[in-house]
């Protein structure tokens, strides 16, 4: 059984960074669809302006994105950082894992300074888009708030304009946004961050 013997440590890295690629994976997707979702627009830190008609409860708001860098700096990070920089993370470690099974004691052969300052660097910039989005997303709902009333609060008045009697119009454009589902994909963005 001596072909069985792995390094406990090693298989826990790389366990660790496969879940840190998928979650980017996730944040970076969710992200992407929401600013399909706007044509292209960065809802996150923007300003909304909305209109209600009278003979109907239909809602329709005018949305007044912010630089749209904001959104492509989250995206660009959660795919460079945590999913490329996971991917290449997992397979140095699975080939580390593969050499412990005759080597004892590989861990000492990795290189702990470089593998630990990269760590540090990538957590560091993730953490910072996550408060990005988190802050971001904060100020689009306090938008939606003063709008609609600070009674519900800002989940549940975020979730409900998702509902379909609420139209999303760019500020440049006569044709309403498919945003149906902004909300939930920036929850999970932000929860995978």
């Amino acid at each position: 059984m001596e072909w069985m013997r792995v390094d406990g440590w090693l298989l826990l890295q790389a366990s660790m960074y496969f879940v840190i690629l998928t979650c980017g994976l996730i944040t970076s997707i969710s992200s992407g669809l929401v600013r399909q979702d706007f044509g292209g627009t960065c809802v996150l830190y923007g300003n909304v302006n909305c209109t209600t008609a009278n003979t109907t409860t239909t809602v329709g708001c005018v949305v007044f994105g912010e630089a749209t860098s904001i959104c492509v700096f989250i995206i660009a990070v959660n795919l460079l950082i945590s999913v490329l920089f996971g991917i290449f993370m997992c397979v140095y470690h699975l080939y580390y894992l593969i050499r412990s099974r005759t080597l004892i004691r590989i861990v000492f052969q990795l290189w702990l300074k470089v593998l630990l300052a990269s760590s540090v660097i990538s957590t560091l910039v993730t953490l910072v888009s996550a408060c990005m989005l988190t802050v971001g997303l904060s100020k689009w709902c306090t938008g939606v708030e003063s709008f609609v009333g600070p009674e519900e609060g800002h989940a549940s008045l975020c979730s409900m304009t998702q509902s379909s009697n609420w139209l999303w119009y760019l500020s440049d454009n006569e044709q309403p946004v498919n945003a149906n589902q902004y909300y939930d994909l920036y929850v999970t963005a932000e929860t995978t961050c």
